[in-house]
């Protein structure tokens, strides 16, 4: 007996019947719960054929039947056919291209039942949404002799409008599962196959994105074959839905990060299926064309950028900026006196003069289609500034393509960076895949860490620079490319090249204009700037009402080095606020900024032990002296012990895991448990 569903079961050759309350509950799907009789068949087509049908004597499984052969018959199907519909080669190729998804989750099932099935008769099918088949799996024998016979490959389209009544078609048509037998079928090309099919649904539209059919001969029908097709269905849905739930994370992550960073950018973030997963508060997505065809009235981004899964080419939808009728103002409140006249340019605001100088010469090369350098460390805004010379330029309506070379392995640059064709190499999408000179075509193409490129990379990449064309790996076609490369370091590429880890020829083109970004302690008056950026952005990130900093505690994030520069400031000031409810003071901060710029008082805990403080006749403290950073440490720690009166929150506050907290509190001789 084998479940196929809320009251479907089915057990030997009678009629099942689900029974609740002691009455039989109405049949759900003829096909699945009446008996196989192929006699019984062959006479209801005989009497179908010559016209000789009486509805009225027709039980519900017949008038199913003939309803799903009169429909093929309207279609215009040929009830003698006998081969299957096979689509030209590159439209197939397209259809794989669009359904890697469902097949990279179900290939690894589809195989691991097979090979529990070694020795049936049968194969497994997977198709997508419109019949096609994308793969096959099963008894050899079977899978040929369906190939020779009836033209059941990889590629063949099983529709109902093009096959007739058959598993995949009819499972597809009636949206539920089926068990199409022998002469159910309405081609007499299928009379000598039993297929079981069940549709594979979208987890949370509840559309259908393909079928799973057990396929075998009708002399070997197996009445559990629908089961083992429902249960696979299952199991593959359950495998969409989690990995559709963690992309969804990874999206609503990275409209977080983006938004942050350019709040004044209208962000439309869509699924792998092109579903809106979020939007920015004052942006309706049915006012802009989602498709991305160019051919609608309706508003056209102006970027798209795809989105993928950190540390793989694995595309899981895409980021569209789209305009604000009303953009948003960010004001700076004027908390403190070190904020002067700020100078914006698109993300990027700056209060130094030097800096304001360097992006007015920024402003002059936007308009033209040279290579720009950016220099500076990591943090200093180089992609804000990639940004905004993409956005001001005459590509603005073409890709904007950011690509870290340093989190790319050796092996993987040439198929990321020229793409690969098919089969190129072991382990390759059997799709092939396009590379970020083809993403960025019309386009900027952003190299960030560029001093990380392998040398026999940068000798292909001058090629590019030189000729715009490229090869992708496995193929012989050169394909062209027209895009700006902006390119960006924290290396000193000069020492690089002297060194012989980067190409002369590659420096002077890349570099057409360079321009150096300082780090921020050079440029302190920007600190109180990039913390309120910080803050207005997190706040709206966070749905916090507008945060507050005290002028103590800017003055020690003033004074402080950032060897991170503005990614620093970004951790900092978000910890701070969610430590602070909002208000951000000087105990918000971590210890190696409060700790780095003064010393700590002498002080008494509540145990009545005094922990001993430096001497107060020893003039101006040393802040290099081992022993007085200990003091520092265990001032900090006590302090926030009893703010807090919890080990999570302290160690959160302190920016330390639980592990280094307790691990610190065990060398100075503190007792968490005493202050909480």
């Amino acid at each position: 007996m084998v479940l196929l569903g809320p009251g479907i079961e089915r057990a030997g050759n009678a009629p099942n019947k689900a029974v609740q309350g002691g009455s039989p509950m109405a049949l759900l799907n003829p096909y699945i719960t009446y008996p196989k009789d192929c006699r019984k068949v062959l006479k209801l087509r005989d009497n179908f054929e010559t016209g000789r049908i009486a509805d009225d004597r027709l039980d519900p499984y017949e008038k199913t039947l003939v309803q799903d052969w009169l429909r093929c018959r309207t279609l215009g199907i040929d009830s003698g056919m006998r081969d299957g519909v096979i689509l030209p080669d590159a439209e197939y190729q397209a259809i794989l291209k669009n359904n890697c998804f469902i097949i990279d989750k179900s290939e690894p099932i589809l195989n691991k039942v097979s090979h529990l099935l070694a020795g049936v008769p049968g194969i497994l099918i997977l198709t997508d949404n419109q019949g096609t088949i994308l793969y096959i799996v099963g008894d050899p024998s079977v899978r040929m002799r369906a190939a020779d016979e009836s033209g059941l490959i990889e590629g063949s389209c099983w529709l109902e409008s093009l096959g007739g009544t058959n598993g995949i078609g009819t499972a597809i048509a009636q949206k539920e599962a089926v068990h199409i037998y022998a002469n159910e079928h309405f081609c007499e090309g299928w009379h000598k196959w039993s297929c079981a099919a069940t549709p594979i649904l979208d987890p949370f539209s509840q559309e259908i994105l393909g079928v799973v059919d057990f396929t075998t001969f009708d002399k070997d029908y197996r009445e559990d074959a629908l089961g083992l097709t429902y249960s696979l269905s299952g199991h593959i849905m359950a495998e969409l839905r989690l990995q559709l739930e963690l992309e969804r994370m990874q999206l609503i992550h990275g409209y977080s990060d983006y938004s942050s960073r350019f709040p004044s950018d209208g962000i439309i973030i869509l699924d792998r299926m092109g579903r809106v997963v979020r939007s920015s508060p004052d942006i309706d997505p049915d006012n802009c064309d989602l498709q991305l065809g160019g051919k609608s009235d309706k508003e056209q981004p102006k970027k798209v950028q795809q989105l993928y899964i950190p540390g793989t080419e694995r595309e899981i939808g895409s980021l569209l900026v789209v305009g604000r009728k009303n953009s948003p103002v960010i004001s700076l409140p004027a908390v403190s006196a070190r904020i002067r006249c700020v100078s914006r340019f698109g993300e990027f605001a700056t209060a130094n003069e030097n800096l304001k100088q360097i992006m007015e010469r920024v402003s002059k090369v936007v308009s033209s289609e040279i290579n720009v350098l950016l220099i500076g460390e990591t943090g200093t805004g180089k992609e804000i500034v990639a940004n905004f010379i993409h956005n001001q330029s005459k590509r603005s309506s073409g890709p904007f393509v950011a690509v870290n070379c340093g989190a790319i392995s050796k092996e993987l640059f040439e198929s990321k960076f020229f793409g690969y064709e098919r089969g190129a190499f072991t382990g390759a999408d059997p799709r092939g895949r396009k590379g970020l000179f083809e993403c960025a075509n019309g386009g900027t193409l952003f190299l960030d860490e560029v001093g990380e490129m392998p040398l026999d990379i940068q000798a292909a990449l001058l090629r590019v620079l030189e000729t715009g064309r490229f090869t992708q790996v496995g193929s012989d076609k050169e394909l062209c490319t027209d895009c700006r490369i902006i390119a960006a370091t924290n290396r000193t590429l000069s020492d690089e090249i002297e060194r012989g880890t980067f190409r002369s020829d590659l420096y002077y083109r890349l570099g057409v204009a360079k321009f150096d970004i300082p780090p921020l302690r050079e440029r302190r008056e920007d600190i109180p700037v990039l913390i309120q950026l910080t803050m207005v952005s997190l706040c709206r990130k966070h749905d916090m009402a507008p945060a507050t900093i005290t002028p103590e505690a800017m003055d020690l994030l003033v004074g402080y080095s950032w060897p991170g520069n503005g990614r620093e400031i970004r951790n900092v000031i978000e910890s701070a606020l969610i430590c602070g409810a909002g208000a951000i003071t000087e105990q918000d901060l971590p210890m190696n900024i409060t700790s780095s710029q003064r010393p700590a008082a002498t002080r008494v805990p509540e145990t009545g032990k005094p922990y001993p403080g430096p001497d107060s006749g020893s003039g101006p403290v040393d802040f290099r002296i081992d022993t007085n950073i200990s003091q520092r440490e265990v001032h900090l720690i006590v302090t926030t012990l009893e703010k807090y009166r919890d080990i999570a929150l302290a160690s959160e506050a302190l920016g330390v895991s639980r592990a280094t907290f307790y691990r610190k509190c065990k060398a100075h001789g503190v007792t968490p448990s005493e202050y909480t």
